[in-house]
């Protein structure tokens, strides 16, 4: 039941940015794949799995301390490097620069983001396993 609470609750509403920007892509005839696929959606989706894994093991106690201090950690780490893609990405914005390489932002981004959803997924199946 937790990993169901977990895709609903969890990963649809950190998509809902990219659903949105979807809908609007659909509608929008000039809209161009650079629009619809925008770094900052898959920022704001790992950024939603690695708050929620934080949040859900900081307050349980598990026989295996290492493994939810481990998981912790790769959450935290995981969060700094989605926020300084997204100041990088604010940077680009605001300066406009040339200099940046904006696809090797957004697939950084993408991967990243696959990598917190594989992640998180593994968090939640070990905890429903627990539960049951």
């Amino acid at each position: 039941m937790k990993r169901t609470k977990w895709l609903i609750y969890t990963v649809l509403i950190g998509l809902i940015p990219f659903f949105i920007r979807s809908f609007i892509a659909l509608i929008d005839k000039t809209a161009t794949s650079e629009f619809w696929l925008n770094e900052t959606d898959f920022i704001v989706l790992g950024l939603v799995l690695n708050l929620t894994n934080i949040n859900e093991l900081e307050d349980r106690t598990f026989e295996d301390m290492l493994w939810k201090t481990k998981k912790i950690g790769f959450s935290i780490l995981s969060i700094i490097f989605f926020s300084a893609i997204f100041a990088i990405v604010t940077y680009s914005d605001f300066k406009k620069s040339p200099d940046l390489d904006r696809i090797v932002l957004k697939e950084c981004s993408i991967i990243l983001a696959i990598v917190s959803f594989i992640f998180s997924f593994s968090i939640y199946n070990r905890l429903n396993t627990l539960d049951k």
